[in-house]
């Protein structure tokens, strides 16, 4: 009688530490671009109680990057990971701060029609980029750029969130197509080309942080907390290829296992540990935005990048 009664007494205990967490959780209001390679780390973290550990309740919206950054702006979400949005925002002196950084390269590459044989074949063309100022975009007019096309001229970007690209591409709408995996492999395995890969002519933010100065004055506890669970899930995509390969299939709803693992090949040498970028990393990625945008004047990296809160989140 007396171990039933300690038995109930230890359940009720635990269920108020349970009522208890939940209660206190904080909501923690984030935005993505969608649910691919990049963001495995953060849904697994968050399946995994690595957030909920941290006292906050996630709750992740998938937008396109303008609603991210005007949602940011706007008090309705605490971060966004619409770093190439974020990035561009910051150079046109909005007040916002790459605050984490977990890639420094894209992803993305560059796919086309098949019946595109060379760079001149793409003139009067259409490509779909996601935000017009975000990522894919800066990398398109880079891609292009290189191979000796006129971004401004030579074709006309639109903006497309990622299901509507390949869409596009395969009613002939568009041309090409700035995509991540595993849309490219798929694109490429039904005939598509590869025109260019993005981290092959240029480094750049693919994958961060993003937070308002106001954010980061007013909820910087918070916003660690946050951090140092992303930075758990990130930890274990590196360090468990086993494990993240078959959560990749998963999430991702991908039944061909050899394609997982091509996708995590391809993907987790070049995830940064810590969030933070080297100061020639910084300045580099500022000068090829400063030139994507056409902006004349010299920008100090301290108005695009605080690193602080990512090393707290470290300590």
């Amino acid at each position: 009688m007396a171990s039933s009664r300690r038995l109930f007494v230890a359940c009720i205990l635990q269920l108020l530490l349970i009522v208890e967490g939940a209660v206190a959780a904080e909501r923690f209001y984030i935005s993505i671009p969608g649910p691919t390679l990049s963001y495995v780390p953060l849904y697994y973290g968050q399946e995994k109680g690595f957030f909920a550990q941290e006292g906050l309740d996630l709750q992740v919206l998938v937008v396109r990057g303008i609603i991210g950054i005007s949602s940011l702006m706007s008090g309705e979400i605490d971060v966004t990971c619409h770093a190439g949005s974020g990035f561009s925002a910051a150079l046109r002196g909005i007040p916002v701060k790459i605050i984490s950084v977990t890639r420094e390269r894209p992803v993305h590459e560059l796919i086309v029609n098949a019946a595109i044989q060379n760079p001149v074949d793409l003139k009067g063309k259409s490509i779909a980029v996601g935000s017009l100022d975000g990522t894919a975009a800066v990398m398109t007019r880079r891609i292009l750029q290189a191979k000796g096309l006129d971004a401004q001229k030579d074709v006309t970007l639109l903006s497309m969130d990622t299901p509507a690209r390949m869409q596009s591409l395969s009613s002939g709408r568009v041309a090409g197509a700035m995509m991540a995996p595993p849309a490219v492999y798929l694109a490429v395995d039904q005939g598509y080309k590869l025109f260019g890969r993005g981290r092959d002519y240029m480094r750049y933010l693919q994958t961060g942080v993003v937070s308002t100065d106001t954010n980061i004055k007013q909820r910087r506890e918070k916003t660690v907390r946050f951090l140092r669970a992303w930075n758990r899930g990130l930890k274990v995509y590196q360090e468990s290829p086993e494990i993240m390969i078959t959560y990749i299939q998963k999430r991702l709803s991908i039944k061909d296992a050899q394609l997982a693992r091509r996708m995590y090949d391809d993907d987790a040498p070049f995830v940064l540990n810590g969030g933070r970028l080297s100061a020639d990393a910084m300045k580099e990625i500022v000068e090829v935005g400063r030139e994507a945008l056409r902006i004349k004047e010299l920008i100090g990296t301290e108005k695009i990048f605080d690193f602080s809160l990512a090393a707290e989140a470290m300590r």
